[in-house]
């Protein structure tokens, strides 16, 4: 007793550089811990083009310091989920110099999608790039890609036509008119590496084949099929992803600031 009297400065010390660290953990734990408001996966729709785009998790793009992480997309598949912890609107930039000032990059903006109104945390979508509009953005078609629409080891097909189109994947018989879409379980066959898909029309009362190709299947993958017309031939675009940990996600438990002293 008579020691914690004669020692009350080191003390008091000794308790605030405890509670200093605590608190700086807490912080570090509240970004892990916070569940973002959506995970997107990109890709362009048209063939043959790449781009690094930037962006804030945080939605904070306009605050000096704001923490910005790069993103890879192209046409061939879709690019690593990223997380996002932003309310209203997520913004993507066209990849600068570090030195670039944060003003500059949000004059580089390339793409923004407002969010849907919903209380549900962790919304999955997938972003299409479509084509620059004439103000120099890029149109965005959003697509919801709930693990609850969508399961692990399932396709959604997605009609583009103006007529009903018959599939076969693997022994799975589907029927879409046109605009509609619908989940099909991937069944692998004893002996084979991937599934068949076959797809027909009805012309003259008779049914002509238009597509017949294998894809590889497993069963962590889940993903989309869309169905579309070029002339006579039945376009097949498919966006596929591996079923992986949501906590390895570009942006996912990234500080909304960064440390200027750590550049």
């Amino acid at each position: 007793m008579l020691y914690i009297l004669k020692y009350p400065v080191f003390l008091t010390l000794i308790f605030s550089l405890r509670l200093a660290n605590s608190l700086l953990l807490g912080v570090t734990d509240t970004n892990k811990s916070v569940e973002p408001t959506a995970y997107f996966s990109a890709v362009f729709w048209d063939k043959y083009q790449k781009e690094t785009f930037t962006y804030a998790p945080w939605g904070n793009e306009n605050e000096e310091n704001a923490s910005m992480v790069s993103i890879a997309v192209n046409s061939n598949s879709l690019s690593r989920k990223f997380a996002f912890y932003g309310s209203d609107k997520i913004n993507l930039f066209t990849e600068t110099n570090e030195e670039t000032s944060t003003t500059e990059k949000i004059k580089n903006i390339a793409m923004e999608f407002e969010l849907p109104l919903s209380t549900e945390k962790g919304r999955e979508y997938i972003l299409l790039f479509l084509n620059k509009k004439k103000n120099g953005l890029w149109k965005i078609y959003p697509v919801p890609f709930l693990k609850d629409d969508i399961p692990v080891g399932s396709f959604k097909f997605v009609s583009q036509l103006r007529s009903t189109i018959y599939l076969l994947f693997g022994k799975e018989k589907i029927t879409l008119s046109s605009g509609n879409s619908s989940v099909s379980p991937g069944i692998l066959e004893e002996g084979k590496r991937g599934i068949n898909l076959k797809a027909m029309m009805k012309k003259d009362g008779r049914f002509v084949n238009l597509y017949d190709e294998d894809w590889s299947y497993s069963s962590r993958m889940r993903g989309m099929f869309f169905l579309g017309m070029n002339g006579s031939k039945l376009n097949v675009k498919r966006l596929v992803e591996f079923n992986r940990p949501l906590v390895g996600s570009l942006g996912y438990g990234v500080p909304p600031f960064t440390n200027p002293a750590d550049k």
